[in-house]
This record gives structure tokens, C-alpha cells and sequence, in this order.
């Protein structure tokens, strides 16, 4: 029974934990960097809306997740042109996004459906043509095929960041970014890029939310994970299998606080046991180390061409 319990709490915790790791990684490449990301919850609700909105009326599934990853970096686009194009406040803009998104998502949702939640549409809740493979194939084909691209976006992401001078280049331009331009690397460009990539990254979590999570859009259905991920790159210092560990993590206490209203262990308000991963969030930052913030330069950037 024991055993059983363990691989459900497993199987959960992998499965909660996809979009939180998919957003983390992109909100990485956002903050190493120079730009603070906190919109990352109206990034992620866009993918989810725009995913579940295409796929009721398209009926294909994949053409689904394109338009939410479009969907996400339509607002990392926005955030871009604030931060990065007129230096703009980060934390405002991001926090006005939220709000912008969820708003924008509520009205199209309502005016469409008369309903705070889209009709049922078809899922990518698991992954049939690893059905064949011998042994495993039963056990690979219950995760969404997002599941295996979150393995190769984060497979992809430490090799970006450790491995090439593309990665060394981001770390420059978020570290100290007049000396870098000195260097010949155009600054304005790459935090473009980063902001973006960001942006199409958290639209693919919100994709799955909406397609491999659930078969629907449903108001508010990012219940903070959009937070969840920037907590993570911050306790994981900006680092890819750092990040990654750090939202397994929060996935296994999501994963947790689902068994426990199943179960129906404690008795206590479903509010208050929802909240548990957020609470362990909040205690990661408050006993984690100061430094994580350290040598990222999060000051306005405008590109020289205004100086011109």
C-alpha cells in the first residue's frame, strides 16, 4: 500500500510539476538576462486560453498549443517593448500584464461562452504512441507529450547556458551590459530575445494547463504558478538543473496537497491545504541565500541607437 502511495505521489508530482519547470526555464533565460519578470502568470493564462480556444474550434490539439505559445509571447512581446525598448519599470509592467491578460481572457471567455470556463475540448492528457515500446510503453504513454518536451526544453537550456557562447553572451549582457556592448554583442537584441523566448515558453505551460492537465479554460486556473516559477529560478540562482530541482519541489508539495484533500487527511479548510506550496515558497525565499540576486544588473537598458 505503501509502495502504491509512493508511486501516485510520483506520478503526480511529475505531472503537476510541468508547467511550473517549462516556466521557470523560460523566466531563466528572462532574468539572466537583466529583466525581471512578474508576469509570468498573465504569460501563462494567455497560452492557456489561447490553446484551449483554438482547439474548440479547430479540433487539433497541436495547432492548440502553437497559438498558446503565440499567445504567451504576444505578452513577453509586450513586456519586451516596455523593459527593454523604452525601460520601462519591470515589476510594473509585469504586474500590469497580469492583469491585462486575465482580464482580456475573462471578457473574450465570457463573451464567447457566456461561462467562466471554455466547453471541453480535446486533450493531450497522454502520449498512445509509446504504447509499443517494450516494458515501459505503458508506463511512458500516461504523460502528455508536453511532459517530454519540458525533458528536452530543460535538456536544451543547460547546454545553451553552460555549454555555448550564446549562454556566456546572456550572462555578459545580464551581468553588465554597457561593458558587453563595448565587446561588440548587441545588448538591446539578445534581452529582446531572451524576454520573447520567455514569453513562448510560459504560453507553452499555460498550453498544457489547458490541454494536459485539464480538457478546458477555466478563470484563474494558473493559481499563482506563473509565481511559483519565478520563486524557483531565484532559489535555483538563475541555473538550469538548480531551477529544475527547485520546482520539483514545489511540485512535490502541489502533489501533496492534492492527496491530502483526496484523502481527506486533515481536516482542515481546502483553501488552507491549497495554499502549501505557496507557503513552502515563501519559506524557500525567506531561509535561501541572499546572494541568489547577486552579479544580475536589472537597471534600465536603452540600446545606444537613442544616444545617436
Amino acid at each position: 500500500m505503501n509502495q502504491s502511495i509512493i508511486f501516485i505521489m510520483i506520478m503526480s508530482m511529475m505531472r503537476l510539476t510541468v508547467p511550473i519547470i517549462i516556466a521557470a526555464l523560460g523566466n531563466m533565460y528572462c532574468l539572466q538576462a537583466g529583466i525581471m519578470n512578474l508576469g509570468a502568470d498573465g504569460m501563462m493564462i494567455a497560452g492557456a486560453f489561447g490553446a484551449a480556444l483554438t482547439t474548440y474550434f479547430t479540433g487539433n490539439v497541436w495547432l492548440g498549443v502553437l497559438v498558446g505559445v503565440l499567445a504567451g509571447g504576444i505578452i513577453g512581446s509586450l513586456h519586451s517593448l516596455i523593459c527593454v525598448e523604452f525601460g520601462g519599470m519591470q515589476n510594473v509592467s509585469g504586474l500590469g500584464l497580469n492583469i491585462l491578460a486575465a482580464g482580456v481572457t475573462t471578457f473574450l471567455c465570457r463573451t464567447v461562452f457566456k461561462s467562466n470556463m471554455t466547453p471541453s475540448v480535446k486533450n493531450m492528457f497522454t502520449t498512445p504512441v509509446l504504447a509499443g515500446i517494450p516494458v515501459i510503453g505503458d508506463l511512458l504513454m500516461q504523460f502528455s507529450p508536453i511532459f517530454y518536451i519540458m525533458i528536452v526544453l530543460s535538456f536544451i537550456s543547460w547546454y545553451v547556458m553552460a555549454k555555448t557562447v550564446a549562454g556566456l553572451h546572456i550572462i555578459a549582457v545580464g551581468s553588465d551590459p554597457r561593458t558587453t556592448e563595448t565587446a561588440g554583442i548587441n545588448v538591446w537584441r539578445l534581452k529582446h530575445i531572451c524576454v520573447i523566448t520567455c514569453g513562448l515558453m510560459t504560453g507553452l505551460a499555460g498550453a498544457y494547463l489547458s490541454l494536459g492537465q485539464l480538457d478546458r479554460f477555466v478563470e484563474g486556473m494558473t493559481s499563482g504558478k506563473g509565481m511559483l516559477a519565478i520563486i524557483a529560478v531565484t532559489i535555483g540562482r538563475r541555473k538550469p538543473l538548480k531551477t529544475v530541482a527547485a520546482a520539483l519541489v514545489f511540485g512535490f508539495f502541489d502533489a501533496l496537497q492534492l492527496q491530502i484533500q483526496i484523502k481527506n487527511v486533515l481536516d482542515l479548510p481546502p483553501e488552507l491545504i491549497l495554499s502549501i506550496p505557496y507557503v513552502v515558497a515563501v519559506l524557500a525565499l525567506l531561509f535561501g541565500s541572499s546572494k541568489s540576486m547577486d552579479k544580475v544588473n536589472l537597471n534600465p537598458y536603452v540600446k545606444n541607437k537613442y544616444e545617436f
